[in-house]
Order: structure tokens, then sequence, then C-alpha cells
């Protein structure tokens, strides 16, 4: 099997087997060249198969496979956008997608993986799925952060490969989970000074700043 198709097929798994999705909601895609693997339309994103992922180009034409999926214009603009990125992940988690139906403001300078992840955390305004006009808000916002919020939808995130990508849906998920929680719970949660973070993003205590 494709070795980008095989990877579209295990991250979607990987994605169920963690709860960080429901139904049909989700798409995944994965740039090589001027290609784009990405899952067909109507898929289920835990139990894809090589027949449900579709190849388009950067105008996305059709090149092998079934319909993709109607959110591809997204991933489209994103790729356009940050030529750099190779791989874009749509997820509708429990806990985001519950912070992205509220005007919670989220604090995500939290712990070691939230302020690099979130550093840039941008929300864009609820567009029904699929729409052009939802395409166009993330391409605003594209260059901006590697994860949008989307109200009333889910999440977006996008980078190098898809290991970065997941690690930023989890990391995300469990930021919102911890906003929520503390707010329910009537609890103050407490971000790191801004000198704090700056020092451990600009330092490379994790990785370099993106």
């Amino acid at each position: 099997m494709n070795t980008y198709k095989q990877e579209i097929i295990e991250t979607g798994r990987w994605i169920m087997e963690k709860n960080l999705t429901w139904g049909t909601s989700g798409n995944i895609s994965v740039r090589a060249g001027d290609r784009i693997y990405v899952t067909a339309s109507g898929t289920v994103i835990g139990d894809l198969r090589e027949e449900d992922i579709s190849v388009v180009d950067l105008e996305g034409k059709v090149l092998e496979g079934r319909k993709p999926s109607k959110e591809t214009g997204m991933h489209l603009e994103v790729y356009r956008k940050r030529p750099e990125v190779a791989a874009v992940l749509h997820a509708s988690p429990f806990w985001t997608t519950f912070a992205a139906c509220t005007r919670m403001e989220l604090k995500t300078d939290l712990f070691i993986e939230s302020m690099y992840y979130d550093e840039k955390l941008v929300r864009v305004p609820y567009f029904h799925a699929g729409s052009s006009a939802l395409a166009e808000a993330v391409s605003e916002v594209a260059e901006k952060t590697h994860v949008i919020l989307m109200e009333h939808h889910g999440m977006l995130c996008y980078d190098q490969n898809l290991k970065e990508c997941r690690s930023a849906l989890e990391v995300t998920e469990n930021v919102c989970r911890m906003n929520l929680m503390a707010q329910s719970a009537g609890i103050p949660l407490q971000e790191l000074p801004e000198a704090t973070v700056r020092d451990f993003l600009e330092g490379g205590y994790y990785r370099k700043r993106r």
C-alpha cells in the first residue's frame, strides 16, 4: 500500500481509539509534492481503507479515487499559504468542540506541550462544513498559527507531518478539558508567567520556536 495512504489510515484509527472524534466527522490529508492525499467524502475516519483515500492536485482536481471530503477546500488553503506544511488534520474532539461552543477565553500557557503547540491558538467563526466561507476563514489565519479552533465545529491542525498533528490534537483537547473542568469546579486556572513562557519558547527548552 502507498505509504501516504497507510499513514492516513493509521492516524484515523488512532483518532478513533483515543475518542477524538465521532461518526463521519473529521478528515485527514498529507502532501506529496503537488499531490494531496485526502480522505474521501462520507468515510468513517476510524475505519479507513485504501479506496477511501483520494488524490487531488492543489487546485482540487481529482487525480485518483473517489470524490474527496467536502472539506478538502480548507486543507488546500492551508497548503497554498504554508508551503512547509505536509499534513492537515481536522477532528471534533469532545472537549475541544465543547470549548468551541462557548465564548471562553482559553488559557493555554499551562504545561510544556501546551506552551508549544497552542502558543498561537486562533479561533474562526462558524461557517458550514465544506463551504467556501469556511475555507476562506481558514486561509485568512493559516499563516498565524498551527492550530485553529472552529466555532461550533471542532479544530484544524497542520504541521510538517501527521505525527505532529496528532500531538497538537491531543494537547489541545487536554487544554480545553482543563479549562472547562476548572471553570465548572470553580477552580482558578493559573497560567505560567509571560516571562517564563517567553524564556521557554525562545530558550529551546522543548523544540525550536515556530
